[in-house]
């Protein structure tokens, strides 16, 4: 079989024929003669018979003629093929509708160019039967394995009008089966008579409105993707998932070497419970860097039933600027109904970050006090507590703060997660209209 290019030196004169309609008399341009079965009249709707001399009448049209968005006779260049536009028709399927151009070429016979409203699809009909691959749900043509998309669902024929190669009309019902991989679906059409089986491939975006001289459509037109149409999302995703994790391992090795922490100084001091507040100085606190974290670590491991306010404040020697903090030591124990319980943290660690570089004292206001209980009957009697408790100040620079590394983790995988969400609702979309029944499978 020779190939034509869009060269080729086929033209109308010898291969459409002028007829003229039987029943409203307009002209009819047959283009494939001795291939065509049936004739469907431009200007009134009426089938005629094409292997008819006298062009018998099979069906009256039933309603007003419309016009193709590609017109009859059109001619275009698909994928190094010359194809002509000979016929045209619509399908509905109950809830969906799409159009189907039947194309011509001499050399290379018919192809279907269909039409689902977002995308084109180019079908060819198969010369060879797919094989059963992976179960009753799947197919295998060329070494490709093709997935069950959906039940079998019946089509009707809305609208016809040019030359085919069968005895087209208004309300032809067939059953149709489809199964797919990405780009590329086999279908599989029976009638009571007969079953076919094509291949469609989908065009790339602008490729059949570049052959046939179509208004280029929008790459986000909506509506419901076609059952083999890819998701433009997916590479997408994956990529910018890539990226993210690259990124975060990136942020953990960092962070790991950042967390190096070295002791400024350290003090103690005493605190009475229930006494008045314990003032100490604690310096100098030496910050090098530009910017540093500063950690305030307490241990106060004689608290029994009792707890310790802590109020720091680091104050810059040459500018007076205060950085303040909060932190509470408290160890609590007792028994009720439940048994004995304790709690508490008589280690409290505080930070500060980005602290500017200079000299700082560390002002530490401490205040004691006990814990009062409530119910001898549900708890033991308070152990007894010294006057005095000592406190151990310790005074720490570097770090990370874990809370910043989860804020960077969230929002490098915001686009990752946006992406997904995109690709998530073409998928849903996608797949909207399978529904798969027991005796399918």
């Amino acid at each position: 079989m020779t190939d034509v290019t869009p060269e080729s030196p086929w033209v109308a004169a010898k291969t459409v024929r002028a007829l003229s309609c039987t029943n409203c008399g307009g002209t009819i341009a047959l283009r494939a003669a001795g291939i065509t079965v049936s004739l469907v009249c431009e200007h009134c709707g009426t089938t005629l018979d094409a292997t008819d001399p006298a062009l018998r009448i099979i069906t009256r049209a039933a309603e007003a003629m419309k016009r193709p968005e590609i017109p009859l006779g059109t001619r275009g260049d698909l994928r190094g093929t010359t194809w002509e536009v000979v016929g045209y028709l619509e399908r509905w399927d109950g809830e969906t509708g799409w159009a189907e151009y039947l194309l011509f070429n001499p050399y290379r016979g018919y192809a279907f160019l269909v039409d689902d409203g977002r995308r084109f699809s180019l079908g060819v009909l198969l010369d060879r039967l797919p094989q059963r691959g992976g179960g009753t749900m799947a197919v295998s043509l060329d070494d490709q394995l093709y997935t069950r998309f959906g039940s079998t669902y019946g089509t009707w024929v809305q609208f016809a009008v040019g030359e085919f190669y069968w005895r087209v009309a208004v309300d032809e019902h067939v059953q149709v089966t489809d199964f797919i991989r990405p780009g590329t679906m086999v279908s599989s059409e029976e009638n009571e008579g007969e079953r076919t089986w094509t291949r469609l491939d989908l065009l790339e975006r602008g490729e059949s409105e570049t052959a046939f001289g179509l208004p280029r459509r929008p790459a986000n037109n909506g509506g419901t993707p076609a059952p083999h149409e890819p998701s433009p999302y997916r590479s997408m995703m994956i990529q910018a998932l890539v990226i993210a994790l690259i990124a975060i391992g990136t942020l953990f090795v960092t962070a790991i070497g950042a967390s190096w922490t070295s002791t400024v100084t350290s003090a103690q001091i005493s605190v009475r419970l229930d006494g008045a507040a314990t003032t100490k100085v604690i310096g100098p606190v030496e910050l090098p860097a530009k910017r540093s974290a500063v950690g305030i670590k307490a241990d106060v491991p004689q608290l029994d039933n009792s707890w310790i306010d802590l109020d720091y404040s680091l104050v810059d020697r040459r500018t007076q600027q205060s950085f303040d903090v909060y932190a509470t030591a408290e160890s609590y124990h007792g028994s009720d109904s439940d048994g004995p319980w304790s709690e508490g943290n008589y280690r409290p660690d505080t930070q500060l970050s980005s602290i500017p570089g200079g000299s700082y004292d560390l002002v530490v206001e401490a205040t004691g006090h006990r814990w009062q209980q409530q119910s001898s009957a549900w708890t033991n009697e308070s152990t007894a507590t010294t006057a005095d408790v000592p406190v151990r100040i310790t005074v720490e620079r570097g770090g990370v703060f874990g809370g910043n590394i989860v804020l960077a983790m969230i929002l490098l995988l915001l686009w990752p997660a946006f992406v997904a969400f995109r690709h998530w609702d073409f998928e849903r979309r996608r797949m909207a209209p399978v529904a798969v029944s027991e005796d399918d499978e």
